[in-house]
């Protein structure tokens, strides 16, 4: 109920526009009135809060004064009109604007004056594409509606008058953009916590919570720093792990790119990308050519397509800072070739089989190694939604997106007998779908472990 709470609508008040016709005690008087109003909205949010009062009668309330404050802005100013803010997630803001008969200007000049606006100009106008607490995300626009009714103008053209409401209102035209949307905000809702706390940090949800700027929401830095002093690291898989631990936290990490640069080494599953990750994740003063070096010589002769979906995925992750360096290129071709030609119908991929002794061990569609995949293939700047990687109607995003159960959590094989993966699928597929994200709505490759 807290979080139906915060959707609840927060009444402001901005008085706007000179040429007042009430003398300056009246006006003071009246100002008052809507301050003690404002005061009891907030009273009211408190007592929600607390009782967990039903979300109707709160609103019928806060209804209820917000219309006295209206009423008491009328005797202020000839004619008040409403503006009603509503993102995506459905967090609603109404605010009444004053104006008097001598105003001069446009709804826009008003919109202007009185919210933090984003626009752009253009041979049709203005385009709105912020406003306030609304910054609608690739796949979402803002919608513009004059008393109830879509506009068919923009708004420095729409008429006005007074009593008018004005809404606007982030709506999705892409449903998978919003799918993404959905299965980010579903694991924050129900398992972030759980990755991310004064006990444990899992290295993939905390690159991901750092990316979205929502790290100090879950973690201190000198909690990470705590929990990193406290481990044993040996491996080169453990340096790389503290050290985007660290980073995601803005902690120096000097000493552990030091320490890892004397027991680096190339190694399987992983493990030479790993290396160059933990190198690369930020400025330094360390010379580590000659691990470069060793390491692409490595990744050239067991390639990402040799080293199959999981370690081939992460090593796209690390070649995609060394594209400029002969051979490069043509690997992480080989790897995205490979994985446009073998993916299934359903928009998945299958990992390869496993011999071992006179065993054969079947390869599996997972959300794990999918992950993997959609994080090289973004962090070179292809999307994972591109007709090369969509297959009937689906891709490897809306497929990944499949394997999410109702609580926000991943499954590994879907049909199998576990409800889901809490280690391996859950953390790598939310970071995979908030590196999706980023990229989507800022069109440049995104490596979540690079912090330079």
């Amino acid at each position: 109920m807290k979080k139906l709470f915060s959707l609840a609508s927060v009444f402001l008040l901005i008085l706007v526009m000179a040429g007042c016709t009430s003398n300056t005690t009246e006006i003071e008087d009246l100002q008052a009135t809507i301050n003690q109003l404002e005061i009891d909205i907030a009273a009211l949010e408190e007592d929600y809060t607390d009782s967990n009062l039903e979300v109707s009668a709160l609103q019928a309330t806060i209804d209820n004064l917000n219309n006295q404050i209206t009423d008491l802005q009328a005797q202020i100013y000839d004619n008040v009109i409403t503006f009603t803010l509503t993102d995506e997630y459905g967090v609603f803001t109404s605010q009444s604007v004053g104006y008097n008969e001598d105003f001069t200007g446009n709804l826009f000049d008003i919109l202007d004056e009185n919210f933090t606006v984003g626009y752009t100009e253009s041979e049709w106008g203005k385009f709105i594409y912020s406003l306030d607490h609304l910054s609608p995300k690739t796949g979402a626009y803002i919608s513009f509606s004059r008393n109830g009714e879509l506009s068919m103008v923009g708004v420095e053209t729409s008429l006005f008058e007074d009593e008018d409401v004005f809404s606007f209102e982030v709506v999705w035209w892409d449903m998978t953009e919003k799918a993404v949307d959905d299965a980010i905000q579903l694991f924050l809702l129900n398992h972030a916590g759980d990755y991310a706390n004064n006990e444990t940090v899992d290295y993939n949800v905390i690159s991901a919570l750092s990316l979205l700027g929502l790290v100090d929401g879950y973690v201190t830095a000198t909690e990470v720093e705590i929990l990193v002093n406290a481990a044993t690291l040996t491996t080169v898989n453990d340096y790389f792990k503290a050290i985007i631990q660290l980073q995601s936290v803005g902690v120096n990490t000097d000493t552990l790119i030091t320490d890892l640069n004397s027991i680096v080494a190339v190694g399987p599953y992983g493990q030479t990308a790993y290396g160059l990750l933990g190198f690369d994740s930020n400025p330094h003063s360390i010379d580590y050519s000659a691990y470069v070096t060793s390491a692409l010589t490595d990744l050239d002769t067991t390639s990402p397509f040799d080293l199959g979906l999981d370690a081939g995925g992460i090593s796209l992750v690390a070649l995609s800072n060394y594209t400029g360096e002969t051979g490069v290129s043509e690997l992480i071709n080989e790897y995205t070739t490979w994985i446009s030609t073998s993916q299934l119908d359903s928009g998945g991929v299958k990992t390869r089989d496993v011999v071992w002794g006179e065993t054969t061990y079947p390869g599996t569609e997972n959300a794990a190694s999918m992950s993997q995949v959609i994080l090289g293939l973004v962090a070179n700047g292809i999307s994972p939604r591109a007709t090369e990687y969509t297959k009937t109607d689906n891709n490897l995003i809306t497929r990944l997106l499949e394997y999410q159960t109702d609580t926000g959590s991943f499954d590994w094989v879907l049909g199998d007998e576990y409800a889901d993966d809490l280690f391996f699928s859950t953390p790598q597929a939310f970071l995979a779908l908030v590196v999706y994200q980023t990229y989507s709505n800022t069109y440049v490759p995104v490596n979540p472990y690079d912090f330079n």
